[in-house]
């Protein structure tokens, strides 16, 4: 993929792009926004995504593999609910912040609005803040 440099642009309506943007960026990026109905794998996206629990009949129990080192460094993913559900979201093995068995799964506290906000880095997802959400 060839980079393609646009000097003098103007654009009226929105640009969508494929890939990461780099540079000075003028205005808002709205990131992409993710219903999640039922439980099953949350795949690592390749741009900053957010996630919107939306399963109410039962909690969501939801799992995440490791990020690609170097390649998803910096990626952000947030995790909201938007219903009442003890939802839970694991990633096994090395857990989150690298705390194994102590970190491995993330329990939602059961109330809308509770959610968590994780980065990438070093093949491993770092946790940037909890709302009502344990780690165990």
């Amino acid at each position: 993929m060839t980079d393609t440099v646009l000097t003098g642009l103007t654009v009226s309506g929105a640009i969508t792009a494929s890939a990461g943007v780099v540079g000075n960026v003028t205005g808002g990026i709205k990131q992409p926004v993710v219903a999640v109905a039922a439980d099953g794998a949350i795949a690592v996206p390749s741009v900053d995504t957010k996630y919107v629990i939306t399963k109410s009949a039962a909690p969501a129990v939801l799992t995440i593999v490791n990020p690609t080192d170097v390649t998803h460094d910096g990626l952000t993913l947030t995790f909201i609910s938007n219903s009442a559900q003890a939802h839970t979201l694991t990633r096994a093995t090395t857990g989150f912040n690298d705390a194994g068995a102590a970190g491995d799964v993330a329990t939602w506290g059961g109330a809308k609005g509770d959610g968590m906000q994780i980065t990438a880095w070093g093949g491993k997802w770092y946790v940037n803040y909890l709302t009502n959400v344990t780690l165990g």
